[in-house]
């Protein structure tokens, strides 16, 4: 009887460990998860904090924008050549023209005046910027740079 007792107590000891080590997996599983979902959660709060930061970004725009269709844009009276060229699209949506407009004064389509405004009026002949600019009823005076050497 006492062999029929240790081999009992073998077994309850084995099938112990055994509930054990799956409620250690169990256990591992579940913080897993508890971890994942903290993942989760965090990585929708980045979401939620990158979506408001676009919105914010949308809304500064389009008010940027409306102001514009007002007329309240002023260029600055010293401004380099490049940022000109930055500025033409604004200065153009200010003087209330549509893309439309400016072509046709141009004599071109509205699609070559997207593409100049794409890349801020870079990649434009001086020819037609000056084209431009007269149409926008703006003058443009150059002035030598001082020597900073």
């Amino acid at each position: 009887m006492k062999e029929y007792r240790v081999l009992n107590f073998n077994k309850i000891t084995g099938y112990l460990i055994i509930w054990l080590s799956q409620s250690n997996k169990k256990n591992r599983t579940i913080k897993r998860l508890a971890e994942l979902e903290e993942k989760k959660k965090t990585a929708s709060e980045l979401s939620l904090s990158s979506i408001n930061s676009l919105i914010g970004q949308l809304e500064r725009e389009l008010e940027e924008y409306n102001a514009l269709k007002r007329g309240e844009f002023e260029l600055p009276k010293n401004i380099t050549f490049a940022e000109l060229m930055k500025n033409i699209t604004k200065i153009r949506i200010a003087k209330g023209l549509s893309q439309q407009d400016l072509a046709n004064l141009l004599g071109t389509t509205k699609q070559q005046i997207n593409r100049y405004e794409e890349h801020d009026y870079q990649n434009v002949s001086l020819v037609k910027i000056s084209e431009i600019i007269a149409i926008l009823g703006l003058s443009v005076s150059l002035e030598k740079l001082e020597d900073t050497a």
